[in-house]
């Protein structure tokens, strides 16, 4: 198994809370918003368990405390090691 780090920049908003990080084996095509990857307020997350050999797809959104999600990131790619 392999794994990837992913790095963003802080949300300038000062309501956001957190980051979920968000991946799949097909492009904008992810887990359903809500239940991505939670990062907490922490810029840099490292995703486990990806199979070597695959390229996968990344995104990344901002929550604030009530719950409310941003749209996602631009994306970024990987093929695994």
């Amino acid at each position: 198994m392999a794994s990837a780090t992913l790095q963003w920049s802080a949300s300038s908003d000062s309501t956001v809370t957190g980051y979920r990080v968000y991946y799949g084996t097909t492009s904008k095509t992810y887990q359903a918003k809500g239940s991505g990857l939670n990062a907490s307020s922490a810029t840099t997350y490292v995703v486990p368990n990806l199979t070597v050999g695959k390229t996968y797809y990344f995104a990344v959104t901002a929550y604030d405390s009530a719950g409310n999600e941003s749209d996602f990131s631009a994306e970024a790619t990987k093929t695994a090691q």
